[in-house]
């Protein structure tokens, strides 16, 4: 029996400790949900912690456990969207040495996202000018390595001779990053498009003037 009791999942045995049936990792889940939906339609500044909590079913105590502030969950919202990010470019660079298939992948991904993670594109573009300090400093330190890494794709392929020599990676990461992420604005789901016949077309234009 207690070799059962041992090997019960994590999360099992971390309800178990609560048994008035709090959840805490769920309670956090509800509080980022509640909060990705009123940043995206409301704003972060017309937001109040009290609305997230309500919104959430929850207490404004629960949520000052889980977050210092309404700041905090912000820069949460966006880490989680730059994570995201990271993790994605790592198993590209893992999958392939091409220079063009590193892009094609990216902007596929780059435009899945949107997608995916489409409140948090949002609250990443419209919402981010209000972390401030640390919060923003960390923010954008991961924002630079999502960048660095599609510059590094880039420069890779010019110094391999597979992409343009004239082409300057940062000024092209930028093009890149900006046109998958403004899909957010315009990007129907269910539209005649699917997203993967968007990035095709997109990784077209922009191989095309990629190439050497």
């Amino acid at each position: 029996m207690a070799r059962a009791t041992s090997a019960r999942p994590e999360s099992t045995r971390r309800r178990q400790r609560w048994p008035d049936g709090y959840d805490p990792e769920n309670t956090r889940k509800s509080l980022i949900t509640s909060a990705l939906d009123l940043f995206e339609k409301r704003g972060f500044d017309r937001t109040s912690v009290q609305e997230i909590a309500d919104q959430a079913q929850l207490t404004k105590g629960a949520f000052y456990h889980h977050f210092e502030s309404k700041d905090d969950l912000l820069r949460h919202i966006q880490e989680e969207y730059l994570e995201a990010q990271l993790t994605a470019i790592q198993q590209i660079e893992a999958g392939s040495d091409d220079p063009a298939v590193r892009v094609r992948e990216l902007i596929r991904f780059s435009l899945t996202s949107v997608a995916e993670y489409r409140a948090h594109v949002t609250i990443f573009y419209q919402e981010r000018r209000y972390l401030t300090g640390e919060l923003f400093a960390e923010v954008t330190r991961k924002r630079d390595l999502v960048e660095a890494a599609f510059a590094g794709m880039v420069q890779d392929g010019v110094t391999r001779g597979v992409f343009r020599a004239d082409v300057d990676a940062r000024i092209a990461t930028f093009g890149l990053v900006g046109m998958c992420a403004w899909a957010y604005q315009w990007l129907n789901l269910s539209g005649p498009l699917s997203v993967d016949e968007v990035a095709r077309q997109f990784s077209a234009m922009v191989l095309e003037g990629l190439y050497a």
